[in-house]
C-alpha cells in the first residue's frame, strides 16, 4: 500500500459525490497492489474509500474464519459506507484487491461527522447502498440456485487479468463454498473441454464465449 496527499487532479472525483466543498487537507490517494487486503473484517476501518480504478472482491468470514464470497467484484463507488452509516469503526467484511486499485481515502476520525451532516452526500450513499443490497440479494440467489460450474465460470471471467486467472485456489474454494478437490476437478474438466489451459502463471482462458455460455446456465 502506498499513500500520498491527494493531488489536485483527483478532486473532481469528489464532486461526483457532492464533496467538492470538503477541506481536502487530510485526504489521501491510496494505491493497493494486487492481492493486498484493503479491509479485514472486525478490524478498524480507518478511511471511507472512493474507488477510482481497479477491481476488488468483497468477502465475509464465517465463524470458523473461512472467507465466503459476498459479491464477486467491485470496481467503483464507496467502501466503508455501511460502517459509516452504522457508526461502526470496525469493518463488516474483508476486501481484497484483485488488480491494482487506486482510491481516495477520507480519514473517518476527521470527516465522519461532516459527511453524515451533509445531505447531498448522505443521499448519494443511500442510493449506493440500495444498489449494493440488490447486488447482494442477486449474489445470494446465485449461490443458492445456480450450479457450481456456472458460478465458477462467472468467477473466472471476472477474476482473470489479461485473460489469465491466477488467484490462489485454496482461497477460491473457500470463497465459492466448495472443497479444494472439487474445485480442482472442475478446473480440470474445463481444461479438458478446451475452455482453459493450465500454465505456470495460472489458468489461461482459451474460449471466452463458451465459458460465458457455461456461466450463464
Amino acid at each position: 500500500m502506498l499513500k500520498q496527499k491527494l493531488p489536485a487532479q483527483y478532486t473532481p472525483a469528489l464532486a461526483e459525490y457532492g464533496l467538492d466543498w470538503l477541506d481536502l487537507s487530510a485526504t489521501q490517494l491510496i494505491r493497493y497492489e494486487r492481492g493486498e487486503w484493503m479491509l479485514l473484517a472486525e478490524q478498524e476501518i480507518p478511511y471511507l474509500y472512493i474507488l477510482l480504478s481497479g477491481k476488488a472482491k468483497v468477502c465475509m468470514s464465517d465463524e470458523s474464519g473461512r472467507n465466503l464470497l459476498l459479491c464477486y467484484y467491485v470496481s467503483e463507488g464507496i467502501m466503508g459506507d455501511i460502517e459509516l452509516m452504522m457508526g461502526r469503526r470496525e469493518a463488516i467484511s474483508s476486501v481484497q484487491a484483485v488488480s491494482p486499485v487506486v482510491c481516495i481515502g477520507l480519514p473517518l476520525h476527521v470527516y465522519a461527522n461532516e459527511l453524515l451532516s451533509h445531505l447531498p452526500f448522505v443521499l448519494r450513499v443511500a442510493k449506493g447502498l440500495s444498489v449494493k443490497l440488490h447486488a447482494s440479494v442477486s449474489s445470494t440467489t446465485e449461490i443458492i440456485l445456480r450450479p457450481f460450474e456456472a458460478r465458477l465460470g462467472t468467477y473466472l471471467l471476472h477474476g482473470a487479468q489479461g485473460g489469465v486467472f491466477s488467484e490462489r485456489l485454496t482461497d477460491v474454494s473457500e470463497q465459492l463454498g466448495v472443497s479444494y478437490r472439487h474445485l480442482l476437478r472442475s478446473l480440470k474438466a474445463l481444461c479438458e473441454e478446451g475452455l482453459l489451459g493450465k500454465r505456470p502463471d495460472g489458468y489461461h482462458i482459451l474460449n471466452v464465449e463458451r465459458l460465458r455460455e457455461k456461466a450463464a446456465r
